[in-house]
């Protein structure tokens, strides 16, 4: 009796799991889909799509331009004349919190990416956002000179990305919210 009992009670316990998460699905939706209850996801594209990155200057700030653009266009290229202007300010460095005492090289390195980005409405002439994205890229030294200037350049392109992602999400979440 005691095992048709507890055999029961894992079959509703189960059920009444699938219940709950099919009813708690229909909750969620994604930012960026195609089909959202209310069609922000096709607006929030063609919102994201109006903000015209403007030019950065030095080979990272370059980098994350490039990635900026991609991550709001698709890859459709910066749009002349939006009605939104993006713009950006970089302070780039790089630590070395470890070195080896007995050669006095470093072993390893932290890229660092501070990023102050403001968004200006262009219509009102004034500034709808300033925010501040950040970076903090860990890389191992190599005593060989070259593999070490890779491996400094590949994590600031990695920061980049990073970086870019961040302000893409920020902006996302204005064109959402307006705050």
């Amino acid at each position: 009796m005691s095992l048709r009992n507890s055999t029961i009670s894992k079959a509703c316990k189960t059920l009444a799991v699938l219940a709950l998460a099919g009813a708690l699905g229909g909750c969620f939706q994604p930012m960026y889909g195609q089909s959202t209850l209310f069609g922000a996801g096709a607006k929030l594209r063609d919102e994201m799509r109006q903000v015209e990155v403007l030019e950065i200057q030095g080979r990272v700030g370059q980098e994350i331009r490039n990635d900026l653009i991609f991550e709001l266009t698709g890859g459709q290229g910066n749009p002349v004349g939006a009605p939104y202007k993006l713009a950006m300010t970089i302070t780039s460095g790089s630590q070395t919190p470890l070195v080896d005492v007995t050669s006095g090289r470093a072993t390893s390195e932290t890229v660092v990416l501070d990023v102050t980005y403001r968004v200006l409405d262009v219509a009102n002439d004034r500034v709808v956002l300033t925010e501040k994205a950040l970076a903090r890229i860990s890389l191992d030294r190599s005593q060989q000179r070259f593999a070490a200037i890779r491996a400094v350049r590949d994590a600031q392109n990695r920061a980049a990305k990073l970086v870019a992602q961040q302000i893409r999400s920020r902006l996302a979440s204005y064109f959402l919210t307006r705050t």
